[in-house]
């Protein structure tokens, strides 16, 4: 477990050297919990992960002084439990997002160390210390990364043993909850992120790819059959649209028409009228 430990430290405080300069999107899910997967051993297991947890926390971006939840912090460990154990999406997702909540507690408390650092920060800069500037900027800096990697390394080398024992205690009733609700955490997501985005005038794309990603990869169900209690469904692909669904692609095309017409029509309305008359002053003086 020492190793594992090391690998998840290293991966945790890498994420977090890329968010030090700025929003790379390299400590998204995506990202992190792919890179954590190939550095265990299990890259199959670490993309899937990857994209699960990614849709979970989509629409978690920080706006304005809003702190969202550290998801790197929540993904990694998530990720990194449900692979060292052998657990399956659903466990990830489960520990995830308590953990996310407590990176940005953790979070904040490192804030305030920082803060309280910006007087040293001013005083060598009144007295023109350069070198001083950026021994204290190294300094902070390697105290905000070592942080991460402590945090990384001491959670999964001390905390495993006790995660796995509070998993296998969990009533079955609970662990299958977790998994419904780990069903509908990504699609939680999706909705955070299509409320900032969703406006009258994207919603056509919204169904029209909805309806090319539903209908052309549709597959109809020929048959169930049940062995031991397991149902298995047979199922064959659809080559051709039914009339249905090309009604409602047509209905989504026929929207994108009227919205784009509707458009023209406002900005043509809006459009100032410019008066290219001109009045010859001398012509008004003898008119009158």
């Amino acid at each position: 477990m020492l190793k594992e430990a090391i690998i998840v430290g290293l991966v945790l405080m890498l994420s977090k050297f890329f968010d030090w300069y700025g929003n790379t999107m390299f400590q998204r899910p995506i990202f992190c919990v792919s890179m954590l997967g190939i550095a265990l051993g299990h890259p199959a297991e670490g993309i899937m992960l990857a994209a699960e947890l990614e849709l979970v926390f989509l629409g978690n971006v920080s706006l304005g002084g809003v702190m969202p939840s550290d998801f790197t912090i929540g993904s990694i460990f998530g990720a990194a439990f449900a692979i060292l154990l052998g657990k399956d999406v659903a466990t990830a997702i489960t520990l995830a997002l308590p953990l996310a909540a407590l990176g940005t507690l953790l979070y904040s408390c490192m804030k305030v160390v920082v803060t309280s650092l910006v007087p040293r920060f001013e005083k060598t800069i009144r007295d023109k210390n350069i070198a001083g500037f950026k021994r204290l900027w190294i300094m902070q800096f390697c105290g905000f990364e070592l942080c991460y990697f402590l945090l990384g390394f001491i959670c999964i080398y001390v905390g495993t043993d006790a995660v796995k024992a509070f998993i296998e205690i969990l009533p079955p009733w609970i662990q299958k909850s977790m998994t419904v609700a780990s069903t509908m955490l990504p699609a939680l997501g999706m909705a955070l992120l299509m409320k900032s985005l969703w406006s009258t005038e994207n919603c056509p794309y919204y169904f029209l790819g909805f309806a090319l990603g539903a209908f052309f990869f549709y597959r109809n169900v020929t048959g169930v059959t049940v062995t031991d209690g397991v149902a298995s469904v047979a199922a064959s692909s659809v080559k051709i649209l039914s009339l249905v669904q090309i009604s409602f692609i047509g209905a989504v095309i026929a929207a994108l028409i009227i919205f784009n017409e509707l458009q023209k029509i406002k900005e043509k309305n809006n459009k100032p009228v410019s008066d290219n008359t001109t009045l010859d002053e001398s012509e008004d003086f003898f008119n009158d």
